[in-house]
């Protein structure tokens, strides 16, 4: 079962993989005109820049259990989703003064990983070094901030209450998704505890988030998503030319 999470962070802390699938890497590109310090989204009195969205999905795509497609927008779309919510995580562990006596230990050993990972997909990402090297001198504090919201939303998940209501309800979302993807899901007791783990992730959010208003520059957004669908790149081509694409063949010279 294909389970669409957009809150990566808590299920990277609380289950350990992401249930996206038929990901894999490939080179990206920004033709969309955004530029680094445009606005993409705000969380109170924090922006989260273009130039942000952007260094979180080069983490991910190296990270990740399963890799970010930087041209599927449903995929970037998600990415940004996990940023804002790591956002919302690491202000909560500030306002509550957050301490880990084990999260020294733990991010020295996850750095030292992480740094032999970049090395290792060297090898296996030679058709898409841009990444690569795009991360290997800026990926530790980026790297140590996900680390960490993930060890304060572990330190909280658990203890998150969800009605058996709460999991019906999600449920037959899942199951609605589920139909217009003509597919069938699967009976609630086999997939109830991801479902669980769904609402919980939800409600802990929510918990987290309280009062703070997050606004999302949509129309930013959708420039730079719509520059990664190729019907929207045929469709702006012919734009540019000024021909719609329903336009008639124009008639030959001499006939009617």
């Amino acid at each position: 079962m294909v389970f669409r999470m957009t809150r990566l962070v808590l299920i990277l802390c609380a289950a350990g993989s992401l249930f996206f699938s038929g990901w894999a890497c490939s080179k990206f590109a920004n033709k969309s005109g955004v530029s680094d310090s445009q606005v993409v989204a705000t969380i109170g009195d924090k922006q989260i820049t273009f130039s942000d969205w952007m260094h979180q999905m080069d983490l991910l795509r190296v990270f990740s259990p399963q890799p970010v497609d930087p041209n599927n927008s449903e995929a970037v779309r998600a990415v940004l989703e996990s940023l804002i919510d790591q956002e919302v995580v690491l202000e909560a562990a500030r306002s509550a003064h957050y301490t880990d006596p084990k999260f020294d230990e733990l991010s020295k050993n996850k750095l030292l990983e992480a740094g032999n990972q970049i090395k290792d997909i060297k090898d296996r990402l030679v058709q898409d070094m841009e990444t690569v090297k795009r991360l290997e001198k800026t990926y530790k504090n980026s790297y140590l901030q996900m680390l960490l919201a993930q060890s304060y939303a572990a330190s909280r998940i658990d203890r998150v209450a969800v009605s058996d209501q709460q999991i019906k309800d999600r449920y037959a979302k899942y199951v609605k998704q589920m139909a217009e993807e003509g597919q069938k899901a699967p009976p609630l007791d086999k997939v109830k505890d991801q479902v669980r783990l769904r609402v919980r992730a939800d409600n802990l959010m929510n918990e987290l988030q309280g009062d703070r208003k997050v606004v999302k520059n949509e129309d930013v957004i959708k420039k730079y998503l719509d520059n990664l669908s190729t019907s929207s790149a045929l469709l702006q081509s012919q734009s540019d030319l000024g021909q719609p694409s329903s336009a008639p063949p124009a008639s030959k010279p001499g006939k009617e």
